[in-house]
């Protein structure tokens, strides 16, 4: 069943929108991935957030997956502007979210707008690899990956995703077809035979391990 967007919700949402969408500071962005192929280093907020997929629909999604879910712990891979981990903590505000940016002023950002009950919100600064050398026994329920933007890197988050994932976590991929080598990995990922279920939104894709069920994989338009 399909969960609507509480009116309080629509309201915060807007209101953070039209903050984001005028906000003319520029901060100096340090990647750790493949960067952005349309902005430089130093990018008005504004811009990030002109350029950010966790916006309109594939936000809305993020929602309904939190929502359907009801998870216990997410894990998001990416913070930006923290639009996302905002959808995927009002789709369930009991969820724990420990969402991971390496750009130190780009999370200073995210904080400072981040709406919600933060005791359940916590961002941590580090890069990928780091937070996963550091990381206890988790197991997260939900996975959103939005972030680096590499094809390799991607594979290589998911190999080391293995100990804190089990067989119903949910796995969102963003920009799937970013760049050749993200969507090569993605086919390579299709084909892979302990993913179970496969989802192709065209910008996201979906995946989880479920190894009592046939191998399936769908291509659906939002």
């Amino acid at each position: 069943m399909t969960q609507k967007l509480s009116k309080e919700f629509k309201q915060i949402r807007t209101s953070v929108f039209r903050k984001f969408k005028y906000d003319a500071r520029q901060i100096n962005v340090k990647d750790f991935g493949a960067g952005s192929k349309k902005l430089l280093p130093q990018r008005k907020v504004s811009s990030i957030f002109r350029n950010s997929s966790s916006t309109g629909k594939y936000a809305e999604l993020l929602f309904q997956l939190s929502s359907f879910k009801c998870p216990k712990n997410i894990l998001e891979l990416g913070t930006s502007l923290g639009i996302g981990t905002m959808h995927l903590h009002y789709g369930c505000p009991e969820a724990a979210i420990y969402s991971i940016e390496g750009c130190p002023k780009t999370l200073e950002v995210a904080k400072e707008n981040f709406i919600g009950d933060k005791s359940k919100v916590h961002f941590i600064q580090s890069d990928f690899h780091s937070f996963f050398k550091d990381l206890i026994n988790k197991k997260y329920d939900l996975v959103f990956i939005d972030g680096h933007h590499d094809g390799k890197a991607l594979i290589s988050y998911l190999d080391l995703l293995r100990n804190y994932i089990y067989e119903e976590t949910i796995i969102i991929l963003d920009d799937i077809r970013w760049s050749d080598s993200m969507y090569e990995s993605w086919k390579e990922i299709i084909n892979n035979p302990k993913y179970h279920l496969t989802i192709d939104l065209f910008r996201m894709g979906i995946i989880a391990l479920r190894p009592g069920q046939e191998k399936e994989h769908f291509i659906i338009k939002l």
